[in-house]
């Protein structure tokens, strides 16, 4: 993933014929863009985190709006080759082994974060909002490049507002972890959850894989499907749920089994029930 966004480096210059085409304004601002998007990716890949996984991954395909772009407007040959290289950079941004490595790495101590898989009803919402917003940026440019003032000022103003909202909420979904800790097991979700869910070790029974289907277990996955880790409780606790608009302040229900659904279940569940040596793992199946 870093050797891609690195190569990203090269797309502007290989868009530079087909700009050298363009009239000066919109040159200008598709230059901008390219390198812009690029130098945010490189600093992300160079100060990884999870507000670095949030930036990269929306910058990353902004860097293919703007090369498709390139490529719509008689692209050459060295357009494609631009446009291929940001497609593959922003596959490997989105997958899954680079959201544990980034959430990991901004993680306290002893914290293990394991990225919890965005439901597909969640990720089409956040891709028709990505898209919205990147729609209206590109219109703003494309306006003011035409001098259509009135315009270019009521999609830049919307733009603005759009730019002060989402990634906020985009953020979400890069801290939504299930964390091993020595103290026992938390789920850090907003989404799903109004409040942290904690469990200590002691009171943690098993942890096991199952489908989503064949478990009556509380479903904390957002809904998900598919394969998902079952956490078994030797005693009830209490979970609060986000609120919704039947439930304003948010619903309190007690659990003795959930699920969550980390982006590598498999993974996550051999390093739960593997404690590292001389330690004792909180969770065993």
């Amino acid at each position: 993933m870093r050797a891609a966004v690195v190569a990203c480096g090269v797309v502007a210059p290989l868009c530079g014929a087909t700009l050298d085409e363009w009239s000066n304004g919109a040159r200008l601002v598709t230059s901008i863009a390219l390198w812009v998007s690029w130098a945010v990716c490189l600093l992300c890949v160079l100060v990884p985190s999870s507000i670095s996984l949030t930036a990269v991954r929306l910058s990353c395909p902004t860097s293919i709006v703007c090369t498709a772009l390139v490529v719509a407007n008689d692209g050459d040959v060295a357009a494609l080759v631009a446009l291929v290289v940001t497609i593959v950079a922003t596959l490997l941004v989105f997958s899954a082994d680079v959201g544990d490595s980034f959430v990991q790495l901004s993680a306290y101590g002893d914290e293990r974060r394991h990225l919890l898989r965005c439901p597909p009803a969640m990720i089409v919402i956040q891709v028709l909002a990505w898209a919205v917003w990147m729609s209206t940026i590109v219109a703003t440019a494309l306006f003011a490049i035409d001098r259509r003032w009135v315009v270019a000022v009521v999609l830049g103003v919307t733009a603005i507002t759009l730019s002060s909202l989402l990634p906020e909420r985009f953020h979400r979904y890069s801290r939504r972890w299930f964390v091993q800790v020595p103290a026992g097991l938390v789920i850090h979700d907003h989404v799903v959850l109004a409040e942290t869910a904690m469990f200590l070790a002691a009171n943690v029974r098993a942890v096991d894989m199952v489908t989503l289907a064949d478990t009556d277990a509380a479903d904390l996955t957002g809904g998900c499907r598919g394969a998902a880790l079952r956490v078994t409780l030797a005693d009830f606790e209490t979970v609060v749920l986000a609120a919704t608009r039947t439930d304003p302040g948010g619903r309190a229900i007690h659990v003795k089994s959930m699920t969550v659904c980390p982006s590598r279940p498999g993974r996550t569940l051999g390093e739960m029930t593997t404690p590292p040596p001389n330690t004792t793992s909180p969770a065993s199946s």
